[in-house]
């Protein structure tokens, strides 16, 4: 048997005293490498995560041997589990504030091409620095001091921040990232709307797809940071690379060997004891693959499809109404076809609006609800598709 160990993290205190916590389980086996850091729930209606987190521990608690180090958190933000309007989860962004927004946008980026001048501002790592002065170091030691400086930048960040007080997505977002920063493998697992499995993930990952058997993939960019968790972690490593070639050594990020996922385990506000069970093999089948837990991964073959996160096409309800949908998550689409009717029930005429697929792909997901207004976004569409 594995010891897990728990502890509680305060996040936010309420105005009426209540104090908020999430819970972090602790797995420490032979060795502190590699460093595993799985969460959930970042987003209030997203609760598959938390069951395949539930039966994972039971998994992990029970293996006897565990080659690494392990970071996970079930239910990482509790104001967004809690936050509920007339019955229904509506958890994606705090109803209190107006910074935060939506609670996967609040990461920061900790390094910068070059240190910054205003010596009031969180000063990041610097790459052009920090490649400089380890042009001969061996990858160990950059990989060991790029940690340090990423640490260093998160607790720059930290301190400039700590007098005027942290909004509740800066403090979210600090301890996320301190308790992940240094981790080798990050997976922080999502749902999104009505939706089919998929995943987001870089190219330099795409070795990892046929282990967690998710048929589509959207491909993230590496120069395109919208404070989301998988690229704050994984682009200052890619953005470290770059830097290492332009000035002429050449280090393939496989030698790294680090990776960033974001699984999206089908719909929101949806929970089954079977799809509990076989997400959380889901995860053990990726430690088998990179070596964290013992035995044979399972290399499935399937047809697996991705497509550039920019190709990642959203529509949005040109009017107001009810919509009828023709297309469904999982159904492909043809340019020309119609993907839902906009039934306008005041409208004195045209009372019927389509939304026409502009180009071939595969719905992803839609909206929950069938009442929209104008400028709302009702569906995600892969398109130019290329084979895994």
């Amino acid at each position: 048997m594995t010891e897990v160990i728990r502890d509680d993290i305060h996040v936010r205190t309420l105005a009426s005293g209540g104090e908020l916590k999430f819970p972090v389980f602790y797995i420490n086996g032979a060795a502190e490498r590699p460093k595993v850091y799985i969460q959930a729930n970042i987003h209030g209606p997203e609760i598959a995560g938390i069951g395949a987190i539930h039966d994972l521990l039971k998994l992990l608690e029970a293996e006897p041997i565990i080659n690494g180090s392990l970071v996970i958190i079930p239910s990482v933000n509790p104001t967004g589990l809690d936050s509920k309007i007339n019955g229904m989860q509506v958890g994606y962004a705090d109803l209190n504030e107006t910074e935060v927004g939506n609670f996967n946008r609040i990461y920061k980026m900790l390094v910068a091409p070059s240190a910054s001048d205003d010596p009031d501002a969180p000063q990041k790592l610097a790459l052009d620095e920090f490649v400089q002065a380890h042009l001969e170091s061996d990858l160990p030691t950059i990989k060991a001091e790029f940690r340090k400086g990423l640490a260093a930048a998160l607790a720059d960040m930290q301190a400039k921040n700590q007098p005027y007080g942290f909004s509740h997505g800066q403090r979210l977002a600090s301890i996320i990232q301190g308790l992940s920063y240094d981790a080798d493998y990050l997976i922080d697992l999502h749902t999104a709307g009505k939706a089919v499995y998929h995943l987001y993930t870089f190219r330099e990952c795409l070795d990892a797809v046929p282990y967690f058997d998710l048929a589509y993939t959207l491909l993230l960019e590496p120069d395109s940071f919208a404070g989301v968790l998988d690229e704050a972690f994984l682009q200052p490593w890619l953005h470290l690379r770059d830097a290492f070639a332009a000035v002429g050594r050449d280090i393939p990020f496989d030698d790294f060997d680090l990776a960033a996922f974001t699984p999206e385990l089908g719909s929101a506000d949806t929970l089954t004891r079977e799809d509990m069970q076989h997400d959380a093999q889901r995860i053990m089948n990726y430690l088998r693959y990179k070596g964290v837990i013992p035995g044979e991964a399972i290399q499935h073959e399937g047809d697996y499809v991705a497509c550039e996160h920019r190709h990642y096409r959203r529509y949005r309800a040109t009017t107001g109404g009810l919509l009828l949908w023709h297309k469904h998550a999982g159904d492909h689409v043809r340019a020309g076809e119609t993907i839902a009717t906009i039934l306008r029930t005041y409208a004195a005429e045209e009372t019927e609006r389509p939304i026409i697929a502009v180009e071939d792909g595969i719905m992803i997901n839609h909206v929950e609800s069938q009442v929209v207004h104008e400028g709302m976004g009702v569906c995600s569409v892969m398109t130019q598709l290329q084979t895994v």
